[in-house]
């Protein structure tokens, strides 16, 4: 009886630390950081002496708490799309882990979301934002990022220059394009997808154009207010805006 008990308990705690690995939302404990249901089903148990719960424990405490992080992405040659740099500023003023990229390490980036994922139980979250051919490689990182397992809480393209398809990998995909200045194209979602899209023609918008629509002030402060949404808030302190070294890319 008491063995039977002892695999009662266990096996219940194991299926929250499963089902909390794989939910895509997360809660605040009261010191501000993030930790899954599973972490604190443990925590529980060990109070209450729960047989066998203080090995589970251990092992949900090996579990990584990765703060969110934002990848904005350059477009051709890493000297063009300044525009990446300005928001990334702005994002690290506001607290929040922000690196800028060249379109060229997108393979790069998604590896790295998918090891912070798999390090935190499936908690972490990630936000990709790219420019021009920047923005041609979001949707490449989300449909890797799909075929993985694994998934951004949100991905902003910034003129797009060739018809891209999204399968999946973002609970949420903004394109911000214009069907009349020459380069910038929609995103289409395949059957598969399951997230929201949304394609936002700034045609209109006579003062942008395809090299200046992401240094628009009125584009960053709406993104900001999204990642806010997606992610939560940033961190109490404000964290260094860290620049990925500049690297030569063919053309």
């Amino acid at each position: 009886m008491r063995m039977s008990s002892r695999t009662g308990v266990l096996s219940v705690l194991l299926g929250g630390l499963l089902l909390a690995g794989c939910q895509t939302t997360a809660q605040t404990s009261a010191d501000g950081s993030v930790e899954g249901g599973a972490v604190q089903m443990a925590r529980d148990a060990v109070r209450g002496g729960a047989p066998g719960a203080s090995g589970l424990a251990a092992h949900v405490g090996r579990i990584q708490q990765i703060p969110p992080h934002i990848y904005l992405i350059r477009g051709l040659a890493n000297v063009f799309s300044q525009g990446m740099d300005d928001l990334a500023a702005k994002l690290a003023q506001r607290g929040y882990v922000a690196t800028v990229h060249e379109y060229g390490n997108w393979g790069a980036i998604a590896s790295e979301i998918l090891a912070n994922q798999r390090a935190s139980g499936g908690r972490h979250q990630a936000v990709i934002i790219g420019h021009s051919l920047g923005a041609n490689v979001v949707t490449d990182i989300v449909n890797v990022l799909a075929q993985q397992g694994g998934s951004v809480a949100l991905a902003v393209a910034f003129d797009p220059t060739v018809p891209r398809q999204v399968t999946g990998g973002a609970r949420r995909f903004v394109n911000f394009y214009q069907s009349n200045n020459g380069w910038g194209e929609r995103v289409t979602a395949a059957g598969s997808y399951r997230g929201r899209l949304e394609n936002i023609d700034l045609r209109q918008s006579g003062n942008l154009t395809h090299f200046n629509i992401d240094k628009d002030p009125r584009l960053h402060a709406q993104v900001i207010g999204w990642i806010s949404q997606a992610v939560g808030a940033g961190a109490r302190r404000p964290a260094r805006t860290a620049l990925s070294t500049p690297q030569r890319t063919a053309r």
